[in-house]
């Protein structure tokens, strides 16, 4: 049975494939595959944010596809503002 973290981290990978598959490429990202990955998954982080701009952020190598290794800056960045926010009073 997994530990609580890493059933977090298999979910990770579980979602970045639920949206990376619609267009079968399961390495890949495209934009209106994080576009809405970032609605669904992400409300919270996406209040004050531009889809466009996070993608262009995340593409950090500009072939025009979010892959997993890009998709963990997202992951780290939703991170660190979930902790910002559980010591807000």
């Amino acid at each position: 049975m997994p530990s609580e973290l890493e059933a977090a981290l298999e979910n990770m990978v579980t979602v970045y494939h639920q949206y990376s598959l619609t267009k079968g490429n399961h390495h890949a990202l495209y934009k209106d595959d994080l576009q809405k990955l970032l609605k669904m998954e992400c409300p919270q982080y996406m209040k004050n944010k531009n889809a466009e701009t996070v993608f262009k952020e995340l593409d950090i190598n500009q072939d025009n596809a979010v892959n997993f290794e890009e998709f963990l800056v997202l992951m780290i960045k939703v991170g660190v503002a979930a902790h910002k926010d559980s010591h807000k009073e």
